[in-house]
């Protein structure tokens, strides 16, 4: 499999699978997204699950084949457990794989300390059948003082069948970075010097984010900068390769996203308009008010606002680009919240792509 520059790490949610479909036929080839498939949804008027678990992981593999089907993608089910079965007995995770690779997707499975001994089985079966290989994901508290990496890092391999780490990618995720740059250095350093087999793994990844959890500290009505400490902390690094774990290290974020999705009751639930545009240095956010008091119509507003910025690419950046200035001028819009999911991600998406290929061609 070709190595991709880039690594997003992106909910199983149709705003993110759209922006994937929607990335232009020269960023694709660079980027390997790590699809999260989020839990069952919850009803809150009848207070019990929205959906059975069949219902609910029956439609992946089709969305994930009319948004990447033309490359590897890492997929992982970080909700599940040994327990969540289908009706017919079959871990979910086993069914999702096979009816994948029917599809012609071309799925990494994800494996962390957390994964039970089904799931590691079903994840090792269906690699060893369609030779993608999988992929390890370790968190910060994996690497904490009462942890040993080393027989963690073994015990996943072997549950996949004995499979030798020149087969497997390795994720590194420190999650969200807080808002301590230089803590953050400190942190992967450590995390650094303690990865097993550093040159045995076929790719490493390090993934961070820092996108807060939800808007509510940014006025309403205002255009805010909100800082990018995990795109700060890779070029940090990229400028101190003495702590690298290896030069060929490739980097991963949570695109406009917090790494934890925040669960809300959508009968109190107050979303206000608002578009997250990634720029160079930082996160731009121009927000607008309660969208059910003032409407989606306001994105007719802050669209203009955007595309009178400097921070603003120019329509012919990215689809996203593209769809933000259509939206100023009211050719297009105004579209709704799973829009502005799409145009943000696609944005930051080919953004990433092209900001990591400068720093790889100054190296």
């Amino acid at each position: 499999m070709a190595t991709p520059i880039y690594v997003p790490v992106l909910k199983g949610k149709e705003g993110e699978y759209a922006a994937l479909e929607a990335l232009s036929a020269d960023v694709r080839p660079l980027v390997r997204p790590l699809i999260e498939i989020p839990s069952v949804p919850y009803d809150y008027v009848n207070e019990r699950p929205a959906k059975r678990i069949d219902e609910h992981v029956a439609g992946i593999p089709e969305r994930l084949r009319r948004s990447w089907q033309d490359q590897p993608v890492y997929l992982d089910l970080p909700w599940f457990d040994e327990e969540e079965r289908l009706d017919d007995g079959r871990v979910a995770i086993d069914a999702v794989l096979t009816t994948c690779r029917a599809a012609g997707v071309n799925a990494v499975p994800v494996v962390s300390r957390a994964s039970s001994a089904d799931y590691l089985a079903a994840c090792g079966a269906y690699s060893a059948a369609s030779r993608t290989g999988n992929c390890v994901r370790l968190y910060v508290e994996d690497f904490e003082e009462d942890i040993d990496p080393d027989v963690e890092v073994d015990r996943m391999p072997t549950g996949l069948g004995g499979v030798g780490a020149e087969t497997v990618d390795l994720v590194i995720d420190l999650e969200d970075l807080g808002h301590d740059a230089s803590r953050a250095v400190l942190v992967a350093r450590s995390v650094f010097s303690m990865i097993p087999k550093k040159d045995e793994w076929r790719h490493i990844i390090l993934a961070a984010a820092s996108f807060p959890e939800d808007l509510s500290n940014v006025d309403a009505a205002t255009t805010t900068t909100l800082p990018r400490y995990e795109w700060d902390l890779w070029k940090t690094i990229q400028r101190r390769p003495n702590i690298l774990p290896r030069r060929d290290l490739i980097f991963g974020d949570y695109a406009i996203s917090h790494p934890i999705p925040k669960e809300l009751d959508p009968r109190t639930m107050r979303m206000s308009a608002n578009i997250r545009y990634t720029a160079h240095e930082n996160w731009l956010v121009v927000k607008g008010r309660n969208v059910r008091q003032y409407g989606f119509e306001q994105y007719f507003d802050l669209c203009q606002t955007l595309v009178g910025r400097p921070e603003y690419c120019g329509r012919g950046f990215s689809w996203g680009d593209e769809f933000i200035d259509e939206c100023a001028s009211r050719s297009k819009g105004p579209g709704n919240a799973t829009t502005w999911r799409k145009v943000g991600v696609n944005h930051h998406i080919t953004l990433m792509v092209r900001e990591i290929a400068n720093l790889h061609r100054a190296a």
